[in-house]
C-alpha cells in the first residue's frame, strides 16, 4: 500500500521529525520519511521519486537547516513539477528562500514550533484531511474543533512598540487617540450607500476534484487572518471630483505597492471598491473580503494642501491599531503616497528589507495625471465590455501621453488588446500584434512589472498558443507580485486548456481569493469545475458572479450547460443578450439551447445574425454552431478560418464549446488540432 505523505526535512531536524512521525502515525496517517536523513552530499534513491510519485501530500519541513539543502530544495520541485499538494511545515521561524518562493506562492502553511507542537499537529491534521489524506476518525474530530495555527506567515506588527496581534487582541493605543479614532472610523464607515451590493455569502464551502478534496478559500474561517490585507476606497472630503481622484489613486497606489510584499495577501483594489461608502461593520467586511485587517481613513484638500488620515482595524475585534496622519502640498502628493506606503508596509510587515525598501520608494510616474488616466483605464478594462475596453484603451493612451516612460498603461493596452479576440471583439491577426508590442515595451521600461509578464503570457498562450513560454512568464508574474490576481486566473486558464483540473481549480481559487468580487475569475472557475463534472460548485461559483452582475455572459455560458432546465437557461440568455446585444458568445449559446428544446427554426435565427454580425470575429463559433446542425463539413471549414485568423477561440474548442463527439473524433478535427499543437492532442 503506498504511503499517502511524504516528509522532506534535513538531517539536522532528525529528532524533531522522528517526533512528529511518530504523533502523525497515531493520528492514522501513512508516512514515508528517508530514515537516513538528507544530507547536501547524499545521492538520491529511486525510493525516494517513487515515494513522491505515489504520495498525496508532501510535507515541506521547513527550518534554517532545510532551507539550504539542495536535496531538499530538488525535493520540492519535483513534487511542484508532479502536481502534489504541498504543505509547508515551519519548525522556526525561519523565512521562505528565494529558491522556493514560486512553488510555495500563495500556499499557507503551518506552525509547529518547539513547545506548541500538539496545536500545530492538530493544524497539520486539519489541513491534510481536506487534501484527502486518510486519517482515524479521533484525530480528525479534534483537529475540527480546534483552533487554527495555519498562517500566511509572519505576524503583523502594530504601534511603534513592536507588540504583534495575536488571535483576537490587537493592542490598545491609549484612550485619547483611540476616542478621536473612533470617531472618524465610525464617520467613514456610517457613510453614504456603496455602489454595488456586498455580496452576503462567496463560499463555496467544501469541494473534490477528483482525488483531491479541499476546502474552498472563500469558506468562512473562524478567524480571520491577520495577515489577509484590504485597503478599502477612502472617504474624501473636499472638491468633490478632484479629491475622489487623489483618493483613489492613493488607495490604488497603496494596494499596488503592499502586494509584492512576501508573507502578506493583499486584496485587489477592484473588490475593495465594492465597498466605498460602506456602511457594514468593519468586521463584516473583513468577512466578506476574508481580510483580517482593514486599511481605512480619510483625505481632505483645502487649497493646495492635501491631507491624509490612516488608520488600521482588525477585522476580528474591530479594534484599533496603528494610525498617523500625513501632509504635503498637492504638487507633492505622489512622494506622500510613497512615504504612506513605506509606512504602512513597515507596520503591517514589521522590518523590511532593502529589495522592499527600494520597491515601496519607486514611482511608477512622475505625472499624477498620467497615474490618474491609467487607473481609471484599469476601472474600464475591469468591466470586460465592448465600451470599456474602448474607454480602457483612450485612457491608457492618454496616460502614454503624459508620459511616455510609463510603463503600466503600456500593460494595460497589452491586456486590452489582448482581451479583445476573447470576446469576439475584433479579429486577433489585427490586435494581437498590438497587445505584444506593448507588452514587450512595458517589460523594457520597467522590467520588474509583473503586470507585463502576465500581459506577454496571455498573449503567448492566446495567439502563439505557446503554452510553455505562456507559463514560464506567468510564473514570473507571480515571483514579482504574488498577490496579482490576473496571473493567477489566466494560469488557471492555461491548465484547464491542458486538461490539468487540479491544478487549475487551485489557482482559479488563488485568483478569486485574492479579488472576491470578480465577475470572470468565478465564471472561469465554473468552467474549471464543469469540466471535472462537479456541476453543483460550478452553478455555485457562478453564482459568486450573479451576485454582482446577474447578466455576465460568461458566468451564464457556463452555468446554463450545468443544468438540465433549458428553458431557465433561454430565460437568463435571453436577458443577458438584452443587456449585452454585442457579445458573440451569448447568441451562439441560444442557439445550442433552441436545439436542445427541438426548436431549430429559432436555433438558425440566432446562427443568421450571428453571420450578419459576427462573421469577422466568431469563426470558432460557427464551427461550433454548424457542428450542431450535423454539417460537419462546413463546421470543419469554419475551424480552419479560425486557425487561419489566428482566433484565440481555437484553443478552447474542448473547453468552451459544445460540439458534438462524433465532431470531436471526426479524422479531420484530430488532424487540425494537432496542428496547432493542442495540448490534448499532442502526441507523446
Amino acid at each position: 500500500m503506498n504511503t499517502e505523505v511524504f516528509i522532506s526535512y534535513a538531517s539536522d531536524d532528525r529528532a524533531r521529525i522522528l517526533d512528529l512521525l511518530e504523533r502523525l502515525r497515531e493520528a492514522g496517517v501513512s508516512v514515508w520519511i528517508d530514515q537516513m536523513g538528507i544530507e547536501g552530499a547524499t545521492m538520491w534513491s529511486q525510493e525516494i521519486v517513487e515515494a513522491i510519485d505515489n504520495c498525496k501530500v508532501l510535507i515541506l519541513a521547513i527550518s534554517k537547516r532545510s532551507t539550504k539543502s539542495e536535496n531538499v530544495v530538488k525535493e520540492l520541485a519535483l513534487a511542484s513539477e508532479r502536481r502534489k499538494n504541498i504543505l509547508p511545515v515551519f519548525l522556526d521561524s525561519s523565512g521562505i528562500p528565494k529558491s522556493m518562493e514560486y512553488q510555495l506562492a500563495g500556499i499557507q502553511r503551518v506552525e509547529y514550533f518547539a513547545g506548541a507542537e500538539e496545536q500545530g499537529l492538530l493544524a497539520m491534521i486539519r489541513s491534510m484531511a481536506k487534501l484527502g489524506v486518510s486519517v482515524s476518525a479521533e484525530a480528525s474530530g479534534a483537529a475540527a474543533n480546534a483552533p487554527g495555527f495555519i498562517s500566511h506567515g509572519p505576524s503583523h506588527h502594530i504601534g511603534s512598540s513592536g507588540a504583534k496581534i495575536e488571535g483576537a487582541g490587537w493592542v490598545k493605543i491609549w484612550a485619547a487617540v483611540a476616542g478621536v479614532a473612533l470617531l472618524a472610523v465610525g464617520m467613514f464607515f456610517l457613510g453614504g450607500s456603496s455602489q454595488a451590493p456586498a455580496p452576503e455569502d462567496s463560499s463555496l464551502g467544501k469541494t473534490k476534484t477528483n482525488d483531491l478534496e479541499q476546502t474552498d478559500l472563500l469558506a468562512d474561517p473562524v478567524q480571520l487572518d491577520t495577515n489577509r490585507v484590504v485597503v478599502l476606497p477612502f472617504k474624501t472630503i473636499g472638491t468633490s471630483g478632484e479629491t475622489a481622484d487623489l483618493g483613489y489613486g492613493l488607495v490604488s497606489t497603496l494596494t499596488s505597492k503592499l502586494q509584492p510584499l512576501q508573507n502578506l495577501t493583499v486584496i485587489a483594489k477592484e473588490s475593495a471598491r465594492q465597498y466605498e461608502d460602506s456602511k457594514l461593520p468593519p468586521k463584516q467586511i473583513g468577512k466578506a473580503l476574508g481580510a483580517g485587517t482593514i486599511v481605512t481613513g480619510e483625505i481632505q484638500t483645502s487649497g493646495n494642501k492635501v491631507q491624509v488620515n490612516i488608520q488600521l482595524i482588525n477585522a476580528n475585534t474591530e479594534d484599533l491599531g496603528w494610525g498617523s496622519t500625513f501632509t504635503k502640498s498637492k504638487d507633492e502628493f505622489l512622494d506622500m503616497q510613497n512615504e504612506i506606503a513605506t509606512k504602512l508596509a513597515s507596520e503591517l510587515k514589521g522590518e523590511l528589507n532593502a529589495n522592499e525598501a527600494q520597491q515601496l520608494a519607486e514611482k511608477a510616474t512622475d505625472n499624477s495625471e498620467a497615474q490618474a488616466e491609467y487607473q481609471s483605464g484599469r476601472r474600464e478594462w475591469n468591466k470586460r465590455s465592448l465600451v470599456g475596453f474602448a474607454n480602457a484603451i483612450k485612457h491608457f493612451e492618454r496616460a502614454i501621453e503624459l508620459d511616455p516612460d510609463f510603463a503600466n498603461p503600456y500593460a494595460g493596452l497589452a491586456d486590452t488588446y489582448g482581451l479583445l479576440p476573447s470576446y469576439n471583439m475584433e479579429p486577433a491577426l489585427e490586435v494581437m500584434p498590438k497587445a505584444k508590442v506593448n507588452a514587450e515595451k512595458a517589460i523594457e521600461l520597467n522590467p520588474k512589472l509583473a503586470e507585463a509578464y502576465a500581459s506577454l503570457a496571455w498573449y503567448q498562450l492566446s495567439f502563439e498558443f505557446d503554452l510553455n513560454g505562456a507559463e514560464e512568464n506567468f510564473k514570473r508574474a507571480i515571483r514579482l507580485n504574488p498577490n496579482y490576481a490576473t496571473a493567477y486566473h489566466w494560469h488557471g486558464i492555461l491548465f484547464y486548456v491542458s486538461g490539468e483540473l487540479n491544478q487549475s481549480i487551485t489557482l482559479l481559487k488563488k485568483a478569486l481569493e485574492l479579488e472576491p468580487t470578480s465577475l470572470i475569475i468565478p465564471s472561469n472557475l465554473g468552467n474549471a469545475y464543469k469540466l471535472d463534472g462537479q456541476f453543483d460548485l460550478a452553478m455555485e461559483a457562478c453564482e459568486i458572479a450573479f451576485k454582482v452582475n446577474p447578466n455576465f455572459p460568461p458566468a451564464i455560458h457556463y452555468h446554463s450547460y450545468c443544468h438540465d432546465n433549458y428553458q431557465d437557461s433561454i430565460d437568463r440568455l435571453t436577458k443577458s443578450i438584452e443587456a449585452h446585444p454585442a457579445i458573440p458568445m451569448t447568441r451562439r449559446d441560444l442557439f445550442q439551447f433552441y436545439l436542445k428544446v427541438k426548436n431549430v427554426d429559432l436555433a438558425k435565427d440566432q446562427l443568421i445574425y450571428s453571420l450578419e454580425h459576427f462573421q469577422d470575429t466568431m469563426t470558432v463559433g460557427f464551427a461550433e454552431m454548424y457542428a450542431g446542425l450535423g454539417r460537419y463539413d462546413e463546421a470543419i471549414r469554419w475551424l480552419k478560418k479560425g486557425i487561419k485568423a489566428k482566433e484565440s477561440s481555437v484553443l478552447y474548442v474542448l473547453t468552451a464549446f459544445e460540439f458534438p463527439d462524433e465532431f470531436k473524433s471526426d479524422p479531420r478535427f484530430v488532424e487540425l488540432m494537432k496542428s496547432i499543437n493542442h495540448p490534448l492532442y499532442v502526441e507523446e
